[in-house]
Order: C-alpha cells, then sequence, then structure tokens
C-alpha cells in the first residue's frame, strides 16, 4: 500500500529524527563560537547589534543572546530524542552534562573562564568540544 510508507519528518523513529537536529546542529557550534570567543558577529543594520554582547547582568554573570541559543539548540536535541524514548547510557548523560555546562560554566564561573581564555586553542578546543557533544548527541539517540 501507497499509505504503509512513512517518510521524512513525519516518521520519527530511528535517525529520522535527526533531520529535526539539523538546523539545532548548524546553531549550537556558530554560536557557540560567540561564546568563547572565537569568532565574532555584528549585524550593523538597525543600531546595530553584538550576539555576544550581554543582553541583563545576573550577579557579574552577562547573559548574551548567544548563550540563550546555544542552549535552547542543546534543549531541542534533547528534546527531539525525548520523543523516541531514549534512555541515555552513562557516557551519553556525560555528554548532555558538558554540552549544557560547558558555556554555562564559562558564563557563570571566573575560574573556567579563565581556563578557556588561557590560550586560543583552549578556546577552539571547548568550541569543538560543544560541537562535538551535541552531534554526539544526536547521532546516538
Amino acid at each position: 500500500m501507497a499509505t504503509s510508507y512513512t517518510s521524512g519528518l513525519t516518521n520519527l523513529s530511528g535517525k529520522q529524527n535527526m533531520l529535526l537536529d539539523t538546523l539545532a546542529l548548524a546553531i549550537v557550534p556558530f554560536f557557540g563560537s560567540f561564546i568563547f570567543g572565537v569568532f565574532t558577529f555584528e549585524v550593523n543594520i538597525f543600531g546595530g547589534y553584538d550576539f555576544a554582547s550581554p543582553i541583563w547582568t545576573v550577579a557579574g554573570a552577562e547573559i548574551s543572546a548567544a548563550l540563550l541559543i546555544v542552549l535552547g539548540g542543546v534543549a531541542w536535541i534533547l528534546a527531539t530524542n525525548a520523543i523516541d524514548g531514549n534512555d541515555y547510557q552513562p557516557e551519553e548523560l556525560a555528554i548532555v552534562a558538558i554540552a549544557f555546562l560547558a558555556p554555562l560554566m564559562y558564563v557563570f564561573i571566573p575560574a573556567f573562564e579563565t581556563l578557556v581564555n588561557y590560550h586560543d586553542l583552549s578556546r577552539v578546543f571547548f568550541t569543538l568540544l560543544l560541537s562535538v557533544a551535541t552531534v554526539w548527541i544526536s547521532y546516538t539517540a
């Protein structure tokens, strides 16, 4: 029967739901690099806006649009994996923690920010760590 086959975004079993994650998988590394200071990006129209500039400051921590977008992207990946009823293994939970905590620790813990800013390669390392963690979560779940 022609109706017995489903494809695209309607079939959420197995690796099909990775299609739902593609936008988040593109956005998280892009905006993660803004958080860790690897790249900068500024929109020059409508008065100008830098995605790494703080939207508001809470107890000395500067919350930026890039941080909110990265956390939203990681949450989106986890939510689409929850549709499948995924049960994470302990090592996958550690990777989820890295993906969520690395940007938050950079913003809220000055010692972690100093560690990341120690060298340019450490900034690249943490950006790649965030990228690999989100792809791993999306692919293995």
